[in-house]
């Protein structure tokens, strides 16, 4: 298989440019007559530019969520699987998307599995995802693991947006903040510097360090840019380390509010990822590795690794969870419960539902919390700066007086 990159014209004559996988020339061509497009020019890409596309491209998950989601709905009509991804190839926007389902329809044209196909994008296709659609297809239920899949990525999705809207409002607030204070002491300090120089009187404390902090940023403004950015690019590369990652995620578990939080958050991602794989028919550990994974907690993830191999010894995963403390007490009793019914996939969809219930009011009580802090800490900041500014001003107006 190679890559092309392609300028064509559709039916309304507008000029559309894209990348298609295809075994050669000809039967991108092919491709393309398929979808209407009239060529203008093909353009095979080198290994190099492959490996940097693949490396470098990314889908957004409401992309993926609504793309699953339209081939459900495709399938479970009688559409058949090539006609179904031609459609989804034809209405996508991203043109990363596009070149995707470019290169499955040809996979699956030359005798490879959908699954198999998917494989070939980690970065876009979890294994999760691809382990769902090996079942479905395993099963011939292709449509229902489709529709299930569709499901939990919006469910995921709906997460990771409540999730980002209460860590927005404060970040965009201080970063406002921050930004409108150092436009002070650039700027608007000097001014009263000038002011406070020509009246020659002697300025108070905070004043003076006021206009002392005025001079250094004024001064070493750019300096300090690029220490911030040296420091991030630090910080980046040194978080990178597995040792130190580990450690991170075991103090952002211990934290005094945040960290129940995002317990909450660990356990309804795990939860909710291990019941859609278990209904769509993958085995109890390979269902446990790729949950597991989802947490996006090292510390987490090394704790269920040890008890996914004391799982695959033959224990249960209720007292394996119970001896490992990985959770709290009523999930692990739900689990076992859910073990003992024989209906795990069920328990962990209720366990998955009531978390995200959970993570959803902790989320709003976090945010209610926050904004008197955010107000005070400002209007402390703001106030500061204020009075700094006018302090020698009050005192000459004492002096005039007497």
């Amino acid at each position: 298989m190679s890559l092309f990159s392609y300028t064509a014209t559709d039916y309304s004559g507008q000029k559309i440019t894209g990348r298609m996988e295809a075994k050669d020339r000809a039967v991108l061509i092919n491709n393309l007559r398929k979808n209407q497009l009239v060529i203008i020019a093909i353009r095979e890409l080198k290994e190099s530019e492959v490996r940097a596309l693949k490396k470098s491209g990314r889908v957004k998950l409401d992309d993926l969520t609504v793309c699953f989601r339209q081939l459900a709905a495709l399938v479970k009509a009688g559409i058949p699987l090539v006609k179904s991804l031609n459609i989804l190839f034809a209405q996508a926007e991203s043109p990363f998307l596009k070149e995707i389902l470019s290169s499955l329809l040809a996979k699956i044209e030359s005798g490879t599995s959908l699954s198999e196909a998917m494989s070939s994008y980690p970065q876009v296709f979890l294994s999760m995802h691809i382990n769902m659609i090996r079942a479905g297809e395993v099963s011939g239920a292709l449509e229902t693991i489709l529709e299930r899949l569709a499901l939990y990525l919006e469910s995921s999705s709906k997460l990771n947006r409540k999730v980002k809207s209460a860590m927005m409002y404060p970040a965009v607030v201080i970063s406002v903040a921050l930004m409108i204070t150092t436009g002070i002491f650039i700027f608007v300090i000097p001014q009263f510097q000038g002011m406070f120089a020509s009246l020659g009187a002697n300025l108070p404390l905070p004043t003076q360090i006021m206009i002392n902090l005025s001079n250094f940023l004024r001064q070493y403004f750019v300096a300090l840019i690029i220490c911030g950015i040296l420091l991030w690019v630090a910080l980046q590369k040194v978080m990178a380390k597995p040792q130190v990652r580990v450690r991170w995620d075991r103090i952002k578990l211990d934290l005094p509010v945040a960290g129940k939080l995002i317990r909450k958050i660990v356990v309804a991602r795990f939860a909710r990822t291990t019941s859609t794989l278990l209904k769509s028919g993958v085995t109890i550990l390979s269902a446990l590795d790729i949950g597991s994974k989802t947490t996006e907690n090292r510390t987490i993830e090394i704790t269920l690794a040890k008890v996914i191999n004391r799982v695959s010894k033959g224990e249960r995963i209720g007292e394996s969870l119970a001896e490992n403390k990985v959770f709290s007490p009523m999930v692990v009793s739900l689990i076992a419960v859910g073990e003992e019914t024989g209906d795990l996939g069920s328990m962990l969809d209720k366990i998955a539902s009531f978390y995200e219930d959970e993570v959803d009011t902790a989320i709003s009580g976090l945010t209610s919390l926050l904004e008197p802090f955010i107000i005070v800490f400002l209007g402390g900041m703001i106030g500061t700066i204020v009075l700094s500014l006018f302090l020698p001003i009050f005192k000459i107006t004492q002096y005039v007086g007497r």
